[in-house]
């Protein structure tokens, strides 16, 4: 009686890890993007984002449908939020079918772990969770970069200059023994050779 009662509890009160792998989006690597795919016994959903990897302060577009398994098909809007991993709030919209899809666009704030929302009501209100990561924008890296090559260049003027303000500052090389300093040495003056004597021999 006693397993019976456990059993019966667990599929009444299901653990929050069941309902978190039954809520979570199946998130895939598929060419140029990264497809979603989600169900359960009542909807199905299915869709993509773009561009892989998602990067900071790039557009992130999001197309999602969401079809019934039995009924009518679901007409109904989509609530969608980007937000950090963690955080209670983000960015949200709330977006209504298109011709086929349902279609958004946010702009990451930051990098790191984010979490994309996807919440719409048929029979019950269903929160649905991707996970996915935010990269570091390509423009801010070739700014560091850039900024890297300008220090580098900067150092390298630098030392330049100082080996060329060196070679300036060597001292003139020292006078003879002598002489003073800054004056040219005497001029050296030589007797001339004395003429024969003259020959008064017969």
């Amino acid at each position: 009686m006693t397993s019976l009662w456990l059993a019966s509890s667990a599929l009444a009160h299901p653990s929050d890890d069941s309902r978190e792998r039954r809520d979570a989006i199946e998130v895939s690597p598929h060419g140029e993007a990264w497809e979603l795919s989600w169900s359960d016994t009542e909807e199905r959903l299915q869709g993509s984002l773009r561009p892989v990897p998602p990067r900071e302060g790039q557009p992130l577009h999001v197309s999602l449908d969401v079809g019934s398994f039995e009924g009518a098909p679901f007409t109904g809007p989509l609530i969608l939020t980007l937000r950090q991993a963690g955080a209670t709030h983000g960015q949200s919209v709330t977006v209504k079918r298109g011709a086929r899809h349902w279609e958004a666009t946010f702009v990451p704030e930051s990098t790191g772990p984010h979490v994309l929302d996807v919440g719409f009501r048929t029979t019950r209100t269903k929160a649905l969770h991707a996970p996915l990561e935010v990269s570091d924008s390509p423009v801010s890296r070739m700014v560091g970069w850039g900024l890297l090559g300008v220090g580098l260049l900067a150092l390298l003027g630098y030392t330049v200059r100082g080996m060329l303000r060196t070679e300036r500052a060597e001292p003139p090389a020292p006078p003879s023994p002598g002489t003073d300093a800054g004056q040219a040495p005497p001029p050296q003056i030589h007797a001339a050779p004395e003429p024969p004597a003259p020959n008064n021999d017969p």
